[in-house]
Parts: C-alpha cells; structure tokens; sequence
C-alpha cells in the first residue's frame, strides 16, 4: 500500500522526458510467411546482423520465428522445447544470466486463454539460424495483483520487467521479476512496482522495450508510442514521469515493437497476414 501511494504522488510530480529525434515510418519488409498470422511482439537479434525474432498471440504452439529485417523473410522456426504456450504476447532479446551469451526472453503472460500462465521462459539464441528446436534455458513462475500482461522487457544485466495491461483510463503497472525466482519450484509473487505516467484510451500497454544499452526505453499502445529517457538505470524513478512521444505509423492490432540492435532506430510490427515492418531511424 506505501509503494502504491508513493507511485501516486510520483505521477503528481512528474516532469516530460525530452527525446531524440526519429524519422517517421519506413517500410523497410513485409512479413509474408503463412506461419507468421499474429505477430504479437518482435526483439533484436544480439546474435544475427538484422534478425529480429516474432511469436504469434495465443493459439499457437510453442515456436518462435527469426524474420528478416532487411525483407521480412521467414529465416528459421525455433520450436522451444518443454515451453507451454497458453497466450504468448510479448518477446525481449537480452543477456543470458550472469551476461553470458545471449539470450531470448517469451512472456506466456497474455489472458486470452482462458487465465494468466504468467510465465517468462528464457533461452540462449541459436548460433545459426534455420528451423531446429532448443531446450529452455530457465523458466520464471511468477503472480501479482494484475488480470493481463502484454510487455516484457529485459535491461542489460539481464533483469526482467513485466508491465500489465489495464483498461482504458488507468494506469499500467511495471514490476521487476527477482532474478532469483529464476528456476524456483515455487511460483514468486510479485507486487512492489510502480504505475507508469499515461493512460490511454484503450486497453494498452500492448507492448515495449529496453534499448541495448538500457539508457532508454519504449512503450507502445494501439495509437502511440511511448518513450523515456533512464540514463541512471533506474526504470522505477523514470517510468513515472511523463513520457515523450515518438512518431508510429497506425498498424493493424500493432502490438510488436523494439530497438534495433544498434539502437539506431526502432522497429514496429502489427499482426494479421502480410503485415509490413515499419522502421524509424533515429535522426
């Protein structure tokens, strides 16, 4: 309840993050693979030069898919073996634990079947890219005092952030998952967090991401996206206050978004067949 109250007054206090500049949309591919019909979300590739890697919303399996950023061609499908797949809304590429290798990070953490899994399953990028299956990583079990999950994002020491999606004139809440609970038997509950500053007026956020270097980060709904500047790394200090607003290009049910690798600009993504690839390169 103190956290809660604090977060409050935070956003009665809260000043406007200023922004770089970046470009307006460019369609730079199309996402044209039959098995890709629900991009949900998207994350760069550590690994593989202009890779980005995509899921579909609930109602599929337990694969992902590497994508082209350069043409939207499918490259590989990567079944993630011993992973369930109740409803997948939110991907993160980052540092594997303790920063070694790299690592990506599925958020089985979507309401659309049937209740929360609330899930993050971990695992390490494949060395090459073609359709093959890789064993989990590590697995977190986590619950909180929110219904739905549409974002998680991962800092550059591999800590992992997850912020609920609300209804239309609340606010979403941003929580860290204790590095900990990684491979714990036991399910953590989580509820220290903070209340991110906007709201919107429809059930978001639907998505977002930590920039490489973790000095930013990003947050999008169906009509905008969202942008804060956390050159301390602390995302619970920042998240509060008011952030900028970046230039989107209106997507079919666009819930997928991310810096590029080289955080030279960011990419968004929309679900349905043939969606085009929108980039935005910082200026």
């Amino acid at each position: 309840m103190i956290k809660e109250i604090v977060s409050v007054f935070l956003l009665c206090t809260v000043h406007v993050h200023a922004a770089p500049n970046f470009a307006n949309a460019q369609q730079v591919a199309t996402v044209t693979s039959h098995s890709i019909n629900e991009a949900s979300g998207i994350c760069a590739s550590r690994t593989h030069k202009d890779v980005l890697y995509t899921h579909n919303d609930s109602g599929d399996g337990h694969r992902i898919f590497a994508i082209s950023a350069t043409s939207g061609a499918r490259l590989a499908t990567i079944q993630v073996n011993g992973a369930g797949a109740q409803d997948w809304e939110d991907i993160a590429c980052g540092p594997c634990a303790g920063g070694s290798g790299h690592c990506i990070y599925i958020a089985d953490t979507g309401g659309n079947a049937g209740g929360d899994a609330n899930t993050i399953y971990r695992i390490r990028e494949p060395s090459s890219l073609h359709d093959t299956g890789v064993n989990l990583d590590g697995t977190l079990k986590f619950s909180w005092d929110q219904h739905d999950c549409e974002t998680v994002m991962v800092d550059p020491k591999g800590e992992v952030y997850v912020v609920s999606k609300v209804g239309a004139g609340h606010h979403a809440k941003v929580v860290h998952l204790p590095s900990y609970a990684w491979g714990s038997h036991q399910r953590v509950y989580v509820n220290d967090g903070v209340y991110v500053s906007f709201t919107a007026s429809s059930n978001s956020p639907v998505g977002g991401d930590i920039s490489p270097d973790g000095r930013e980060v990003l947050m999008k709904t169906y009509g905008h996206v969202y942008y804060w500047s956390v050159p301390d790394g602390n995302y619970y200090s920042s998240l509060t206050s008011y952030p900028a607003t970046l230039p989107y290009h209106w997507e079919r049910q666009g819930e997928g978004i991310c810096f590029s690798a080289n955080a030279n600009g960011y990419y968004t993504l929309g679900e349905g067949a043939n969606s085009p690839l929108w980039f935005y390169r910082r200026q």
